[in-house]
């Protein structure tokens, strides 16, 4: 942990565990009405130089050219077979810089795995985990706080607005939920200003409401696991059918054509203890039917899930472990993406 992020954490209260989770003494997980994260379980890879654009369109899932100094857009790497590597949001910083917000373990995998490609391209990555902060933002009142302290807000989803090496996104149609990414070093001049008005909490509430909002993020224990659409990525602009050729477009481009979606995401509810990657299982059977793909323990002691479950199997009783005595409970997904990718 950088010494200016330290500093910062110090100032506000909290504290960060040996997970890159914000933590708040005595805080609830449950979210508030309206609310501020420190984001520290994301970190950021810088890409920049002249073949930046190019580069980054023949390793992603999604349409790079749709990123512009004023829009933002979801994405994935994948291996050859169509397996997510790591997720995240890409925007534009500078001219030719991009940063690549992604859970923070990730950073460092996925940055050697392009190095092999990157070779080619007039362009440089970065391990920028040091000089940037996320700070997200949720709530009626965020908006108003965001323009504020900025002048300007985002006015609708993935719209951004850069200034002074500052990334302000707005990620859902509606206008509740903003993410801000600063310079670190920026962060406690500004945090009187960008916090007025909001409950501060931590990143496991920012985490509860991505899995209530279906919003699966990769980490190191599911990396390589599952191919984009069962995450449903499809869905979210982070794959495009149309852009061409990328690493892994063959199998993901073939599932989308000619293949059935035999599993997909699903939110659980459970009284057990269960972790990112742990498997599902039927009833009086030990062969698995899912994985997870992330877990919050809540103020009540449950845990709220996302997973990728096989289609026919979700309707049937799920047990966390062979032989479990503790069912998992089928939820609704609150906020699902519709709007389908090109």
């Amino acid at each position: 942990m950088s010494n200016s992020l330290s500093s910062f954490l110090t100032q506000i209260g909290a504290s960060l565990n040996s997970d890159n989770h914000c933590e708040i003494p005595g805080g609830d997980i449950e979210p508030a009405e309206n609310m501020i994260t420190p984001l520290t379980q994301y970190g950021f890879l810088s890409i920049d130089g002249p073949d930046t654009a190019k580069f980054l369109q023949g390793q992603t899932t999604a349409d790079i050219t749709k990123v512009t100094d004023q829009q933002g857009q979801p994405s994935t790497f994948c291996t050859v077979k169509g397996r997510v590597i790591s997720n995240f949001y890409i925007a534009k910083n500078k001219r030719e810089s991009y940063l690549l917000r992604m859970r923070k373990p990730l950073v460092e995998a996925t940055k050697s795995v392009l190095t092999k490609y990157i070779v080619f391209s007039k362009a440089e990555q970065k391990n920028a985990c040091e000089q940037y902060t996320a700070i997200g933002l949720y709530g009626s009142t965020a908006k108003n706080t965001i323009t504020a302290c900025f002048a300007a807000s985002p006015s609708c989803r993935n719209e951004v607005i850069s200034c002074d090496d500052t990334v302000i996104i707005q990620l859902d149609e509606e206008g509740l939920y903003f993410e801000c990414w600063l310079p670190t070093e920026q962060l406690i001049a500004l945090w009187p200003k960008l916090s007025h008005g909001l409950t501060l909490q931590g990143t496991r509430s920012w985490d509860l409401l991505s899995i209530r909002r279906g919003q699966a993020e990769i980490s190191t224990e599911t990396s390589e696991v599952f191919i984009p659409q069962m995450l449903n990525y499809h869905t979210t602009g982070a794959v495009s059918f149309t852009k061409g050729c990328y690493t892994g477009q063959e199998v993901v481009a073939r599932m989308h054509y000619k293949g059935k979606l035999k599993r997909r995401l699903y939110r659980l509810e459970s009284n057990d203890n269960i972790n990112a990657g742990d498997s599902l299982f039927k009833a009086d059977s030990e062969q698995g039917i899912g994985t997870i793909v992330s877990s919050i323990k809540r103020d009540d002691g449950n845990t709220e899930s996302l997973a990728v479950i096989n289609i026919k199997d979700a309707e049937n009783v799920v047990l966390l472990a062979p032989n479990s005595s503790k069912p998992a409970t089928l939820l609704t997904l609150d906020e699902i993406a519709l709007t389908e990718s090109n």
